[in-house]
């Protein structure tokens, strides 16, 4: 669906972090044939792994559940950046893709996202007359940005009203709660904002409501009800908006991290308006999941959701660091190739998983519950053990909290197989 063509015919280098001499020089569709294992001592440390099982088991769950619960699905790409993950989810139906940035949604175009969900305001101009240009260029493009002042439909508008005439410009007004991110915080202000929107309808159109509910502090039972409260304002707010014919043609209402989608699928998909409506989730971190974060939240949703496809079934972690055992400098004490430059650490520190030592009969050993990483400098991590048998140079196999700031540490990733067999190599454009 997205060209990749040139993506696949980039050159890898042995001079960027995970890649090994035999791949300089080689490019991104060739080094499949180089029949490499990610357990064969031919890969500097760290590296990180996608699981392929895994990763086409995750995309295929969230499809079940969209396709069941009737939304549709426009992945946060924020979390792998990644445009030939980009192209799996799209392929398996997803509707749209959602990006942050500006220069995120330069990357999504360059490959040919047709539909994208801006969840950031645009306010230079730059970026406003970009996505002017991309509209006029390409009719099956669709383009959805985000409000929440008077003052920001204005920057669109000023902008826009000095291009030629072409298509309006979708904008969502964005919700937002006390104490949070961005976003109006009351119904009266969402509709002060709504009616300035659909009164530059020469230039603007206002296409939906949009929020984001993952941003509550306090434990997991308090959040969920300040989700619940927080998505029955949003709700309202829709229904306002659409009792003063603000909205176009259609609608689309859209929330939905990773960790509370299933309340934003009860609430806003119980939302009668009058004109046909969408609901959008934009859940990114689905697609590898975790052993951390939202493993947690996993087990949160299936407490709310019992009856849901996530009884039986749940998203597995896919995305893991490999790295290796550099010195064992005091006793129950390892210090592995693993630092703050390769891992997440904002939601948890890394989960060692397996031992794999070159040359033994028992191959890969669990560790899991008789290891812990405890502490991490910018390329060293302090993995406690006991009972275990290490030695310098073991491979060792950590999963992540928090695939985002995971991803962004990484230009390339490895897809492995169950052996560990590289079948292909994704890059990421953070």
């Amino acid at each position: 669906m997205l060209d990749l063509t040139a993506l696949s015919r980039h050159t890898l280098s042995s001079a960027s972090k995970g890649i090994p001499d035999i791949l300089d020089g080689v490019t991104i569709e060739d080094a499949p044939k180089r029949r490499l294992n990610l357990l064969r001592d031919e890969f500097p440390a760290p590296v990180a792994v996608i699981r392929e099982s895994a990763l086409h088991a995750n995309i295929e769950l969230m499809r079940q559940y969209t396709e069941s619960a009737g939304v549709r699905l426009a992945p946060h790409g924020k979390t792998t950046m990644c445009p030939q993950l980009f192209d799996l989810q799209l392929a398996a139906g997803a509707w749209g893709m959602t990006c942050a940035t500006a220069a995120h949604l330069r990357v999504y175009r360059r490959f040919g996202v047709p539909r994208i969900i801006m969840a950031n305001q645009l306010l230079d101009a730059d970026s406003v007359r970009f996505v002017a240009r991309e509209l006029a260029a390409d009719p099956g493009f669709e383009f959805f940005g985000i409000v929440d002042s008077v003052a920001g439909a204005r920057q669109y508008y000023d902008v826009l009203s000095k291009l030629p005439r072409g298509r309006a410009l979708n904008l969502l007004l964005e919700v937002g709660a006390a104490g949070g991110r961005t976003g109006v915080r009351t119904v009266e202000e969402a509709l002060v904002v709504a009616r300035e929107v659909a009164g530059l309808s020469d230039s603007l159109r206002l296409a939906g409501i949009e929020a984001f509910e993952g941003i509550f502090p306090g434990t997991p039972a308090e959040a969920e009800v300040n989700v619940e409260a927080f998505m029955k304002q949003v709700s309202e707010i829709a229904l306002r908006c659409d009792a003063e014919h603000l909205f176009d043609e259609s609608v689309v209402l859209t929330a939905g991290g990773s960790a509370y989608f299933d309340q934003v699928v009860k609430a806003l998909g119980s939302v009668r308006l009058s004109r046909p409506t969408k609901v959008i989730l934009r859940s990114g971190c689905y697609i590898t999941h975790d052993h951390g974060t939202y493993a947690t939240a996993l087990d949160r949703l299936r407490q709310r959701s019992t009856g849901s496809i996530f009884a039986d079934h749940g998203f597995e972690p896919a995305l893991e660091l490999w790295t290796t055992v550099q010195s064992l400098p005091e006793p129950g004490l390892a210090i592995v190739a693993l630092g703050k430059r390769d891992v997440s650490f904002d939601m948890g520190l890394p989960v060692p998983l397996k031992r794999h030592r070159q040359g033994d009969p028992a191959a890969l050993i669990d560790l899991r519950g008789k290891a812990e990483i405890v502490r991490l400098n910018d390329h060293h991590g302090y993995l406690k053990f006991a009972g275990l048998d290490l030695a310098v140079k073991d491979r060792i196999a950590v999963g992540i909290s928090h695939p985002c700031t995971t991803f962004d540490r990484w230009e390339y990733l490895y897809r492995v197989d169950d052996r560990y067999d590289v079948v292909s190599i994704v890059r990421t454009f953070f």
